[in-house]
């Protein structure tokens, strides 16, 4: 399985919205960046949440009891600060998530039990959706299938996404459906700044898994890009 402090896919097909994936342990905790000017929505797979303690004037919440789900909005005023809220769902499981509001588009968080994790057995596809994340489960866990195909790039240009960041594409995975593009990204700035699949609209990804999501100065990550076939 990769390294990495913190796996974010953040799915872009029509069909579905942007989405953090966190690792969900049973009195763990995680961090999470969340939009300071709109709304969040918060839930765990094949569970649902029944409580949330901890909110404090800082934070508002909608409790979706029906659906097992919690929309959280920071106060104004709020953004750089970090707050610890905590949540028990249906299922008996207890988690703190450490809450950073800033400023940037509101993504979804799900909440993945550990026991699920992308390890978990999958089922027959049945959907181009299926499909995608099947794609990003193998590339997490490093299984490829035997119809996927890695190519190592020789030619391996740079280039700027932003006037900080440079991304360099070193090798694609080839599935039926999908080209995934690995690439390396550096932030050549003075600022730590915050990844976001928005900032390589310009590739057309249908989804983007990055190893973390804040980059410090001077420092790299990678990203994979996943493109629909026909399309790259």
């Amino acid at each position: 399985m990769r390294k990495a402090t913190l796996i974010a896919a953040s799915l872009l097909v029509p069909s579905v919205s942007a989405v953090q994936i966190l690792s969900l342990k049973d009195h763990g905790s995680s961090e999470v960046i969340v939009s300071s000017t709109e709304h969040t929505r918060i839930s765990v797979e094949n569970d649902g949440i029944a409580q949330i303690f901890g909110i404090d004037g800082r934070l508002s919440f909608e409790l979706d009891e029906m659906n097992g789900q919690v929309f959280i909005t920071p106060t104004p005023g709020t953004e750089g600060q970090s707050f610890l809220i905590t949540l028990t769902t249906e299922k008996g499981l207890t988690h703190d998530l450490r809450i950073k509001p800033t400023k940037r588009i509101a993504e979804a968080i799900l909440l993945r039990s550990k026991t699920q994790g992308f390890q978990e057995r999958v089922s027959p596809l049945d959907s181009y959706q299926d499909l995608l994340l099947e794609f990003v489960r193998a590339y997490i866990i490093s299984a490829l299938k035997e119809t996927y195909k890695v190519v190592t790039l020789k030619e391996r240009s740079l280039e700027k996404v932003t006037p900080d960041i440079t991304l360099q594409t070193v090798k694609e995975i080839h599935s039926p459906q999908f080209i995934g593009k690995v690439c390396h990204l550096k932030n050549e700035g003075e600022t730590t700044l915050l990844l976001s699949p928005h900032q390589f609209a310009k590739f057309k990804p249908l989804a983007a898994v990055f190893s973390t999501r804040e980059l410090k100065a001077s420092s790299s990550a990678e990203v994979l890009l996943i493109l629909k076939r026909g399309e790259s």
